[in-house]
């Protein structure tokens, strides 16, 4: 049977539960190898740029910026992307 255990103590049969052996886990992100990348809502991408986050969207069905998609639907944002085009527009505007 599977989950029980069945032990026989003193000549008398006694039947135990076991808890189920636990499913295999995926390597946990503080794995070696394994990298974390860190992603921006849309607020954080608009306080960066100073824009309002409605924009930050824009840009982003535009092209002009890579989107995430998390299960609820909602847009993140890499943060080493975010920040090379903010250190882009910012030597860009110095010209």
């Amino acid at each position: 049977m599977k989950g029980f255990k069945i032990t026989q103590d003193d000549g008398a049969a006694v039947i135990t539960t076991e808890p189920p052996a636990a499913p295999e886990r995926p390597a946990s992100p503080s794995a070696p190898g394994v990298q974390i990348e860190s992603l921006l809502t849309p607020a954080e991408v608009a306080t960066m740029f100073r824009v309002d986050p409605k924009t930050v969207t824009r840009w982003a069905r535009a092209g002009k910026l890579t989107s995430i998609r998390t299960l609820g639907g909602h847009r993140r944002y890499r943060e080493a992307e975010v920040r090379a085009l903010l250190t882009g527009s910012v030597q860009n505007a110095g010209r």
